[in-house]
């Protein structure tokens, strides 16, 4: 650490862990409403609208909390107990958070089932590695590329059915 203030705080890992778990929903978000829109709906469901797109972002501030939650009780504990693995038993710290982030996803096994519970350890995998490196100035780096990545995701799904690479 160079300068007092520079290095990683649990505050930053928060920070930098919600906003992972909102880009991880933003794109999930993304690739539904493309992937929606080149299937068929089945009888009685609806396409998602236009109006709702337009009012997710004012739902965000509702979804704040439980990704605080998510990031206080799963994903720092994943971080900092598996460099505490690292410094206790050897190792590489990705590989202890990667088993650890499985494990938490596992305890969503009875709740979500089968599927659920591989989204559910691959969204704390992924929010476990990218929050390990939460120093001053990358929350803000992650929020300029990781919504670059989203919308690069959603104008490449809407053109993708118009090329005829995916059938409806």
């Amino acid at each position: 650490m160079s300068e007092r203030g520079e290095g990683r705080t649990h505050g930053r890992m928060l920070w930098v862990s919600v906003l992972v778990l909102f880009l991880e929903a933003a794109l999930a978000l993304v690739l539904g409403v493309v992937f929606g829109e080149t299937r068929q709906p089945e009888p009685g469901e609806e396409r998602v609208s236009a109006v709702t797109l337009f009012a997710l972002p004012f739902l965000a501030p509702f979804a704040l909390l439980p990704a605080a939650a998510v990031s206080a009780v799963l994903v720092l504990p994943v971080v900092l107990l598996g460099e505490d693995l690292t410094r206790w038993l050897g190792g590489r710290p990705t590989g202890w958070q990667l088993l650890l982030a499985t494990a938490a996803g596992a305890l969503l096994w009875p709740l979500a089932g089968g599927p659920g519970w591989l989204v559910a350890t691959v969204c704390l995998a992924v929010a476990a590695l990218v929050t390990r490196h939460a120093r001053r100035g990358y929350f803000v780096a992650l929020l300029v590329w990781g919504t670059v990545v989203v919308l690069t995701v959603f104008l490449l799904g809407s053109l993708v059915p118009h090329t005829g690479v995916i059938e409806p």
